[in-house]
């Protein structure tokens, strides 16, 4: 089939335009000679040549007005395109160029609608990605930023702005450096720029608290050019205080041990190099060495008991059930220890408590490590008050004590493990440093919270609350 040009088409149009205009001039022409011929002396040549003038000025304004109508008819449609193709470029693809001809204006709208759908398909996946990768970058929990090679951000993330207190940040025209204030930071962002090599440091930042991060740094390249520096930013802060918490409980668990050893084994070479030494002496040393097996033994316990709770393998089933028979015993047995101190230890507990989901092996290590120390701590003649009441959707254990106290500013660290307001004397009394640490990580077990309120030389009380029933079982 034969397919018409549209240079024909306007080639065609111009000529027949062209071929109109000369004909037309020259019918006005002919018509004013005419006329001069058939009425020689009715007309003179001025009013010829005016004639003539006139004439060709309506041919002309005729032929403009056709050309225009001609031109508009023939771009019509690629003004049409071109507007189409100005939507695209704004993004704009509902519309499409509807053209039937099948010259090369046709094929023109045909390869600007393929073009639109393409383009419509490509933006809609680059959106995609943008969206996945916006996505993952706010959901991030290590803090990401992007700068060029002058140091302005290009790239940040909600973790980072959170780490670093940024309110805003405007891309590609805040400077990391207004927004960062750490030298360290900005010589290692520096080095980078300069090397172009992957580098891993620490910095510690102290605002808005304080924090120690690894930070990792790696040069961007596009095509083998460098565009600036990615930072990865890891809070290492609790990590190193797990590191110097282990570090920590094995060096004071080493001391703990050697203590007691060094001792018993003193004794025990003292009894077997010496065969004169006389009853009471060997008596009295036997009675040292059962004291600091009996230490040994306590403390081996206690770091069993946290190594258990500790462990995230630890099962522990939490039933309601009935505490008062419990605290009942565990008030009876520790009646006899206040006997031989001539303590008083009151019970203030109602007949009727609402059943506790909780565990007995745990509420019994909860009440003796904290009566345990009341009683350590409270001097002959003193007094030990164990409470017990339901408080709304609670039960609330309180433990008081007219004895020794403990200074404000050991308060907040009583909890930690091996801690001592007062090592020797807590060592002498046979204490191991670790039963208020078992005492918290049973609360925390519970969903619960323990509070302390102490005055020195006026006593101590540990009031603990715990929820009646868990929202969910401890596994």
């Amino acid at each position: 089939m034969f397919k018409k040009s549209l240079f024909w088409k306007v080639f065609t149009s111009y000529a027949g335009l062209l071929c109109f205009c000369l004909l037309l001039t020259a019918y006005f022409i002919n018509k004013v000679i005419k006329g001069h011929y058939l009425h020689p002396f009715a007309r003179t040549m001025e009013s010829d040549m005016k004639s003539i003038a006139g004439y060709m000025l309506l041919t002309f304004t005729i032929t403009m007005v056709i050309g225009f109508i001609l031109i508009r008819v023939n771009t019509f449609s690629l003004v049409n395109i071109t507007q189409i193709a100005k939507n695209f470029a704004r993004g704009n693809f509902a519309r499409k160029a509807e053209i039937a001809s099948s010259d090369e204006m046709g094929d023109l709208a045909n390869a600007i609608n393929v073009m639109g759908v393409e383009l419509q398909s490509r933006m809609q996946m680059i959106l995609d990605d943008k969206n996945k990768l916006d996505a993952i970058m706010a959901n991030m929990n290590d803090a990401v930023i992007a700068t060029d090679l002058q140091e302005r951000i290009m790239l940040i993330n909600n973790a980072a702005k959170t780490m670093f207190d940024i309110s805003t940040a405007v891309l590609n025209r805040d400077y990391l450096w207004e927004k960062i204030r750490n030298e360290k930071l900005h010589n290692l962002v520096r080095e980078t720029i300069r090397t172009q090599a992957i580098r891993t440091s620490e910095i510690e930042i102290p605002a808005p608290e304080k924090k120690l991060l690894h930070i990792h740094l790696s040069p961007l390249q596009v095509e083998k050019n460098s565009q600036g520096v990615l930072l990865v930013f890891h809070d290492i802060t609790e990590l190193r205080k797990l590191e110097n918490t282990r570090r920590d409980f094995v060096a004071n668990v080493s001391h703990e041990l050697r203590t007691p050893l060094a001792s018993i084994k003193g004794y025990v070479e003292t009894l077997l190099e010496n065969d004169s030494l006389r009853q009471e002496d060997s008596q009295e040393f036997l009675h040292i060495i059962m004291k600091h097996s009996q230490r040994l033994d306590n403390l081996i316990k206690d770091i069993l008991e946290l190594s258990r709770l500790d462990s995230h393998d630890l099962k522990t089933e939490l039933t309601p059930m009935d505490i008062l028979p419990c605290i009942e015993n565990v008030f009876a047995q520790y009646q006899e220890h206040c006997g031989k101190k001539n303590q008083v230890l009151d019970l203030n507990i109602p007949q009727q408590i609402p059943f506790v989901e909780t565990n007995e092996y745990l509420l019994r290590q909860l009440l003796t490590n904290l009566l345990d120390n009341a009683i350590k701590y409270t001097a002959d003649g003193g007094r030990i008050i164990l409470k017990v009441e339901p408080v709304n959707q609670s039960i609330r254990f309180e433990i008081s004590d007219t004895g020794i106290g403990i200074p404000q500013e050991h308060v907040p660290r009583i909890f930690e493990r091996f801690y001592r307001v007062d090592p020797a004397r807590s060592r002498e009394m046979g204490g191991t440093g670790l039963g208020l640490s078992i005492v918290k990580h049973i609360v925390l077990l519970h969903h619960g919270h323990i509070q302390v309120e102490s005055t020195v030389n006026v006593g101590t009380r540990f009031i603990i609350t715990m929820p009646l029933q868990q929202s969910k079982h401890i596994t």
